[in-house]
This record gives structure tokens, C-alpha cells and sequence, in this order.
């Protein structure tokens, strides 16, 4: 057994608190202390009891919450890929005994048994201290990323999903005429940070890609939607906006008339891509007519969770490049930094809130 100082929650029931806790040890030798842990929907959903999915580990009457953490190598053991220093992100998905897991695809689990760290079956990374092995800890490449390499975890849900995009994009021509996507429009639905990381990964790519949602957002938002290039349209007032064909539809909100809405605008061969989860979001009827458009539109909708750890590897690629650029905000993604005694950040939202992040260190 192991002493840890963090934040529990009781999966799937709720509630968190901070304290000392005896917990199971953790497999692997790299200990890792943690320098910030990001809190999610997924946190706080479990925190409300919302999550049914989720449950404790194996004799352990409590789990221990985080999945979106960075922190710094104290001592390597046998490890001969990292020294004491380092910068690591450790990897939240740990495989269970299909085929997809064996060879290193966990996020393509087929058989269920995958464990999630701070989710289900394993202790999260809200704690001031942990152990790993080194094949599930991704280094990061630069020193001066400490302050937002939190978000790598997100980040790679991202990276997965533009390879699941690219893959679905090869069955017709995608690009335009030029052989570029700068003809095409991407919509992305939501401003939480997840939401700001596919519309700066489309906008990349050379979409005109815009952020909507049924309100209007504060300059921060509006600041960072202006530096990478992207629009941000609040479609309870400008619904107009998108009355021209969109390619491609990310949902980051889970609500299903929002999604019918925008599916629905849909250009031939375009897709929707799905990643936001709310299960309160009223039901919303799919028609005939909405069958007919899928057919004869050639569309596709596909829903895309977690991902693999060349992932990881991509969204840290991603994040320096993005956090270099001169006078970049990817910072200001990050709207509020807590301390670990103050468990009321997954009960209490700031409304300016991007990305709320927890201090260790």
C-alpha cells in the first residue's frame, strides 16, 4: 500500500474530497511528481454522480480523480528513457485483451476490459505524487510547455480524430479543385477548450472553420478565435450565418437538436464528428427526411473517444507549435488555476472559464 495526498471521488455515486489516502500500489517505478491535473466535463460529471460508466478499483472503496495531468520525473528507477527532471504526460487509457489493445490501440478497445485512469478501474493523477512505467509516460519535448502541456490530453482526442477524419475523407475527393481544403467550411459546436482545439487543428488544415454556440462570449474567447483565424458565431442571434453548405460538423456539446440542426446543412460527402457526451440533453427526433439526406448526400457520422499514445506524441508536437508563435494566447485557454483543497471547481463553473486547471506543485 501507498500513502497519497489528493482529490477521491466514490465512482459512480460522487462527491469529492481532499485528504491522505492509503491506496493500492501503482505499477511501474517512475515516480512522477505532478505539476498540474486539467479538470473536465468528464471530472465533474463524476463528481455529480452522473457518470453510471464509471466505478472504483478492484478492493478500493474510492477512486482517485484526474486524467489530465503533467508532471515532473523525481526519480526514473530503472527507466532508461527518462532522468529525473523531465517533463511527462502520462497516457489515461491503459489496454485490456483484444487485439486492438495488444498492439498499443486502447482507444479502439473492443472488448471493454481497457481501465482509465481517474474514470475506470485505476487511480487518476489528482494527487500530489505517482508511479508509473515508463511505456505509458510520453516526455515533453521543451521545458518552457510546463505551463500548458496540461492540455496534451485533450489535445491528443483531437489528433485522434483528425486521423479517423482523414480516413473517412478518402473515400470521395475532399479537397477542392485546388487540391487544398481552402474551399471547404468546418463548424464546430461549443467554446469549452476542446471545442478551441479542433477549430485551430481544422483551421490548420485550411478550412474557414467556425466556433458557434446560443450565446455570446467574452473577449478572451474572442481574442483567441482572432489569432487563429477563427470565426465565432452565436447562431441564437445569427443563425443566417450558416445557411451556405458546411463539409464538416464537430460536436463538442452532446446536444442532439443541435447537432440535428447542423447535419442537416450538410454539403455532399460531408460528416459529422462526434465527441461531446451529455446524457440530460433532451431527445430530438430523427426523421425520414433525415435518412434520405444521409443517403443521398453520401454523409457519414461517426462518434471518436480517447486515443493512442502516438497521439499524445502528435498533440504535444501540436501545442509547441501553436505555443511559440509570437504573442500566442494557448495560454489563455487556461482561465483559472485552483488549489487541490478547493474542491468546489467541480461544483462551480466561473462563466468565463475556458480551462480549469489544479496546481501541485
Amino acid at each position: 500500500m501507498q500513502k497519497i495526498e489528493g482529490i477521491i471521488t466514490n465512482a459512480p455515486k460522487g462527491g469529492a474530497t481532499y485528504g491522505n489516502y492509503q491506496i493500492e500500489n501503482d505499477t511501474g517505478d517512475v515516480e512522477v511528481q505532478t505539476l498540474y491535473t486539467g479538470v473536465c466535463g468528464t471530472d465533474r460529471g463524476m463528481v455529480a454522480g452522473h457518470l453510471q460508466f464509471a466505478y472504483n478499483p478492484e478492493n478500493q472503496e474510492f477512486t482517485v480523480l484526474g486524467h489530465e495531468a503533467v508532471g515532473r520525473v523525481i526519480d526514473p528507477g530503472s527507466s532508461r528513457l527518462f532522468r529525473k527532471g523531465d517533463l511527462v504526460v502520462p497516457v489515461v487509457r491503459r489496454p485490456g485483451d483484444c487485439v486492438n489493445c495488444r498492439i498499443g490501440r486502447q482507444d479502439n478497445c473492443s472488448d471493454g476490459k481497457k481501465h482509465e485512469a481517474g474514470i475506470t478501474g485505476k487511480n487518476g493523477f489528482m494527487r500530489s505524487t505517482f508511479f508509473d512505467t515508463e511505456e505509458y509516460l510520453v516526455k515533453v519535448p521543451d521545458q518552457s510547455m510546463k505551463d500548458y502541456a496540461v492540455l496534451t490530453e485533450p489535445t491528443k482526442n483531437v489528433m485522434k480524430a483528425m486521423e479517423v477524419f482523414r480516413k473517412i475523407s478518402e473515400r470521395s475527393i475532399f479537397t477542392g479543385e485546388d487540391s487544398t481544403y481552402g474551399s471547404k467550411r468546418c463548424v464546430v459546436i461549443g467554446t469549452g477548450p476542446e471545442a478551441y482545439l479542433y477549430a485551430m487543428a481544422f483551421s490548420d488544415l485550411g478550412f474557414s472553420t467556425s466556433i458557434t454556440n446560443r450565446h455570446t462570449v467574452d473577449d478572451n474567447r474572442l481574442n483567441i478565435c482572432k489569432f487563429f483565424n477563427l470565426q465565432f458565431v452565436d447562431y441564437s442571434t445569427n443563425e443566417k450565418a450558416f445557411d451556405s453548405g458546411i463539409d464538416v460538423v464537430v460536436d463538442t456539446s452532446g446536444d442532439p437538436g443541435t447537432i440535428l440542426k447542423f447535419y442537416r446543412k450538410l454539403n455532399y460527402n460531408g460528416m459529422v464528428m462526434l465527441f461531446g457526451t451529455n446524457g440530460k440533453a433532451q431527445p430530438s427526433e430523427i426523421s425520414g427526411v433525415d435518412i434520405d439526406l444521409m443517403i443521398e448526400r453520401n454523409l457519414t457520422i461517426f462518434g471518436t473517444v480517447d486515443a493512442a499514445k502516438i497521439h499524445y506524441v502528435q498533440a504535444l508536437e501540436k501545442l509547441s507549435r501553436w505555443g511559440s508563435l509570437p504573442n500566442s494566447p494557448l495560454k489563455k485557454l487556461i482561465t483559472g488555476l485552483y488549489n487541490p483543497q478547493d474542491t468546489t471547481v467541480f461544483t462551480r463553473r466561473n462563466p468565463t472559464e475556458i480551462k480549469a486547471v489544479i496546481k501541485w506543485e
